[in-house]
């Protein structure tokens, strides 16, 4: 699995969308989030980024290449199924250590007043982007690419306006109102859906023509 890990990565370097996000998008959330509070930022930028990475390598086996992948490496379709389940911790270290690069030159050059590493913000990333993938990599599979893109968007969409809402700052926020949920909860009903959606992309990926 090492082999295909370096593919991905590799992608990732030389997709050009994927450079334009990786730096670009968090001045961009910067400029239309003034009123946020800094470690919601930080969580939000922390899934999106994972996000995007994993599913940049998940959506290119999926559409066509996938065969030669598994032609020329030593790995069949469970595998790399989860591979590409377990290679979102991967992808998060990575953002974990990137953002906080990204975050610390702001905050040292006083661009902006963020937080460039948080510890409630990575725990509380872990389990929203388990439920994240938990959701949309069977869609990757089950659905036409186009279907399923339509599908992100909706869900890319529904996290971004509730995570906003969450991290609006006042009485009209809903910050304070997450004390009530427990992390150990949350963290549960994402390692199930996890390993549930992990058992059905086994399935549906076993039945997929490429």
């Amino acid at each position: 699995m090492i082999g295909i890990l370096k593919r991905d990565i590799s992608l990732l370097i030389s997709s050009k969308q994927m450079i334009i996000f990786m730096l670009f998008y968090i001045p961009l959330l910067l400029f239309v989030s003034e009123s946020f509070v800094p470690e919601i930022l930080y969580f939000m930028i922390l899934v999106f980024y994972t996000y995007m990475m994993s599913t940049t390598s998940f959506t290119y086996d999926l559409t066509g290449k996938s065969k030669y992948v598994i032609n020329s490496l030593p790995i069949n379709r469970n595998e790399l199924v989860i591979y590409k389940y377990l290679s979102i911790f991967i992808y998060f270290s990575i953002t974990v250590v990137y953002a906080g690069v990204y975050l610390w030159i702001i905050n040292i050059l006083k661009l902006a007043d963020v937080d460039y590493f948080n510890l409630r913000g990575i725990m509380n990333a872990i389990p929203t982007i388990m439920i994240y993938v938990s959701i949309v990599f069977p869609t990757f599979i089950r659905f036409e690419p186009r279907v399923a893109q339509i599908i992100n968007i909706i869900l890319f969409m529904t996290f971004f306006i509730i995570s906003s809402n969450i991290s609006y700052t006042g009485d009209k926020g809903a910050l304070k109102y997450l004390g009530v949920l427990k992390w150990e909860y949350i963290m549960a009903i994402a390692l199930v859906m996890y390993i549930l959606s992990l058992l059905l992309s086994i399935h549906l990926y076993k039945n997929r023509d490429i």
